[in-house]
């Protein structure tokens, strides 16, 4: 999983702290957003593994950045794992029907985080390998 990148997308700073202090070990590079302007606009500049969104933000929903990020051809293959302290059914059924791949519930439960970080960032590693190989 080398020079993997993730990007955190949470309104509160607290939660990106604690996100980055739970996968900083796991040698990503991480980088975070505040807003969901924020994060469209540093995903234009980097190559992400993997997005960890947020649901619940002021301005633009997680739900409406995701959506946004997988028309753009360039980022349309980035997982998604949405970050909400809301458990509510229609809240996961939003979060998939939106192009996201996976739902963690806040607080974390840190090997849940670190599990799933590193399985998505495989995968799409992995994705971008065999489709390099394909293309050759």
């Amino acid at each position: 999983m080398k020079n993997s990148k993730i990007l955190i997308v949470d309104d509160i700073p607290k939660n990106i702290q604690m996100a980055m202090n739970i996968l900083k070990n796991e040698g990503h590079k991480m980088f975070y957003a505040k807003n969901g302007e924020m994060a469209i606009s540093l995903c234009a500049e980097h190559e992400f593994d993997l997005i960890l969104l947020d649901i619940m933000m002021p301005d633009m929903s997680g739900f409406e950045v995701c959506k946004i990020l997988k028309e753009k051809e360039n980022m349309k293959n980035i997982p998604i794992v949405f970050l909400s302290g809301k458990d509510a059914t229609s809240d996961i059924e939003l979060a998939y029907e939106s192009g996201g791949v996976d739902y963690i519930v806040k607080p974390f439960v840190t090997i849940e985080l670190i599990t799933k970080a590193n399985n998505y960032v495989r995968l799409k590693q992995l994705e971008e390998l065999f489709n390099n190989s394909c293309e050759e």
